[in-house]
């Protein structure tokens, strides 16, 4: 998992600011195009302290000046009243003449105008917006995200006691956000609001606040911007804010999502509520980018699903010790270090250079075990990219022998090397506001997949392990349709997986709850794996005997994060630049 920048719920700014860049993406073949896009993603990036302090290590230089205090408090009728805004700015940008652009300029406009299209769509189900998960939630992702805040001089400082100070507000707007489902009857279900509780009460109750403490009191004792009594003051104003602050929000939340338990229904699947199929058809286009209908995507999935079964059945007749000795490549490697630096290595053969990109690891705290992602990747600021950060998950649920492909997908050749590689191609700043689900996740999962080549595995034992992980893929994404576009509950999720293994019924229940949580958040990985495998042939076909897996890594690192009928549209003319 990616984790990037936080535009939760930004409000469109109908009258953008004014963006001097001094620094990155230059193209004259349309300057007023340019600064069009400039505006944007300095409104952009400005929609919160987070979201700046992750963005920019250096605004100043983007001509950002005026910044945000901390998180802005919305309404649903803020959101509400942004449609008229995508509806201006799609206008807007559609008075530019297509043809006057320049080539990277004409890719940004394709994937601009599908953004703008699918969030003036989302406006017709304002009723389902859901900014809280269990996982992925806002209130979740942030003990994380403010420890890893960035203090290099007194004004982030200030922005990061600003965005403390702001967060009691900005919890209650969206406990009024989920408040206001309870006419239209869209709230989360009674399990998922118990789960966001219990994991707010976890993260308070395993003494995690601590984390912002402890990580802030770090950073402050190597900020020599400050003098000693300057840094106890800071440390001070800290510990209360966290106290008298972030504490009681997360108070606050519990006690208002608990309030709304009796409201909420039993039935979780999106396709028993009032519109919801209709909404998850939607749902499923915005966060993976994919074009394909449901009844597409299940056919896709269990082709692909037929195929590695077919591997995995013929390898068990006919060399069934393979399956014992697959994993064991797991104990060539002591630490995630040298996997990471293994893997950095041996990606030079089929992917484009990997120059620079430094790396952290870090594990997650144990207050937050239970509630993160085995494992996940921070993206660095713009003007600062090799400060990448990828997180493990140390929690006992979670296999350490799966670690090698695990880093593969947050490392190389996955989201650290896709994302590096996409920000030193200087491509125009509002790419990198962008963000596809699909593209991401998928190409984290392909990479995954395709790093097993790497383990020092015989290509039997590599056909397996790949076949295994696109089976599980397939599984979870058709899970997730099953769940929430047809309906299964919980003994119609197991009596379809067991149809494929042997589950057992408390993984069947914990992965109905997941799906349930946290609808279509496996499809970024299951359809954008699929979507790449597609875009795969159709690359081959058109590159004939010039191709190579190289080639079309390149060309996907290439056209970086962007919806799959914009780089299927794009292969023709990548092959005729080369």
């Amino acid at each position: 998992m990616r984790k990037r920048l936080l535009l939760f719920l930004s409000i469109v700014i109908l009258i953008l600011s004014s963006c001097k860049v001094t620094g990155g993406y230059s193209d004259t073949a349309n300057e007023d195009f340019n600064n069009f896009t400039e505006d944007l993603f300095c409104s952009q990036v400005c929609s919160d302290s987070l979201s700046l302090n992750y963005s920019l290590s250096h605004p100043e230089n983007y001509g950002i000046h005026t910044l945000p205090e901390g998180f802005s408090s919305f309404s649903y009728k803020d959101l509400s009243e942004q449609s008229l805004g995508f509806e201006n700015l799609l206008a807007s940008m559609q008075e530019f003449d297509k043809k006057t652009l320049s080539y990277e300029q004409q890719i940004l406009y394709d994937i601009l105008e599908d953004t703008l299209k699918t969030r003036i769509q989302g406006q017709n189900y304002l009723a389902f917006t859901e900014s809280l998960g269990p996982t992925t939630g806002i209130q979740a992702q942030l003990p994380v995200l403010l420890s890893e805040f960035r203090i290099d001089d007194t004004t982030d400082l200030s922005q990061y006691f600003a965005l403390l100070r702001s967060i009691p507000h900005y919890f209650e707007s969206l406990l009024s956000l989920e408040k206001s489902k309870i006419s239209p009857g869209t709230l989360p279900c009674r399990s998922t609001l118990s789960h966001i509780i219990n994991q707010c009460e976890s993260y308070l109750g395993e003494n995690g606040t601590a984390l912002l403490e402890t990580a802030f009191n770090k950073k402050i004792s190597s900020c020599s911007f400050l003098s000693e009594t300057e840094r106890a003051d800071a440390i001070r104003k800290n510990h209360h804010l966290v106290r008298k602050k972030v504490v009681p929000a997360y108070q606050n939340l519990m006690a208002g999502l608990t309030t709304l338990i009796p409201s909420a229904g039993e039935n979780g699947s999106l396709c028993s509520y009032s519109r919801g199929k209709s909404y998850y058809e939607y749902l499923v286009h915005s966060v993976t980018g994919s074009s394909l209908s449901i009844p597409e995507i299940q056919s896709h999935l269990k082709m692909l699903l037929k195929n590695a079964r077919d591997t995995l059945i013929s390898y068990a007749a006919n060399d069934p010790s393979l399956f014992t000795t697959c994993q064991d490549y797991s104990g060539k490697f002591t630490s995630p270090e040298q996997i990471l630096s293994t893997l950095k290595q041996c990606v030079s053969a089929d992917f484009p250079p990997a120059e620079g990109n430094s790396y952290t690891v870090k594990y997650v705290d144990e207050a937050l075990e239970d509630f993160l992602s085995p494992a996940f990747y921070l993206t660095p600021p713009l003007d600062d990219n090799e400060n990448n950060i990828i997180y493990i998950n140390g929690a006992d649920r979670y296999d350490t022998s799966s670690l090698f492909n695990t880093l593969a997908h947050e490392g190389y050749p996955g989201h650290l090397f896709q994302t590096c590689y996409m920000q030193k191609k200087n491509l125009p700043l509002l790419r990198y506001t962008l963000d596809y689900g699909g593209y991401t996740e998928g190409w984290a999962s392909y990479a995954e997949i395709y790093s097993y080549k790497y383990t020092g595995a015989s290509d039997g034992e590599v056909a397996i392990l790949r076949s295994n992980m696109t089976a599980k893929l397939c599984l979870y994404g058709l899970s997730d349709i099953g769940i929430h576009y047809e309906g299964w509950d919980a003994d119609a999720l197991y009596l379809f997986l067991n149809e494929y293994g042997t589950w057992d019924k408390n993984s069947i229940t914990r992965l109905y709850d997941a799906i349930i949580d946290e609808p279509a958040s496996y499809l970024k990985y299951a359809v954008g794996y699929l979507e790449f495998t597609l875009l795969k042939e159709k690359f081959r076909e058109k590159d004939g005997k010039n191709y190579t897996d190289k080639r079309f890594h390149t060309f996907v690192l290439d056209m970086g994060t962007a919806p799959f009928d914009v780089l299927e549209a794009y292969i023709d003319k990548w092959i005729g630049n080369q």
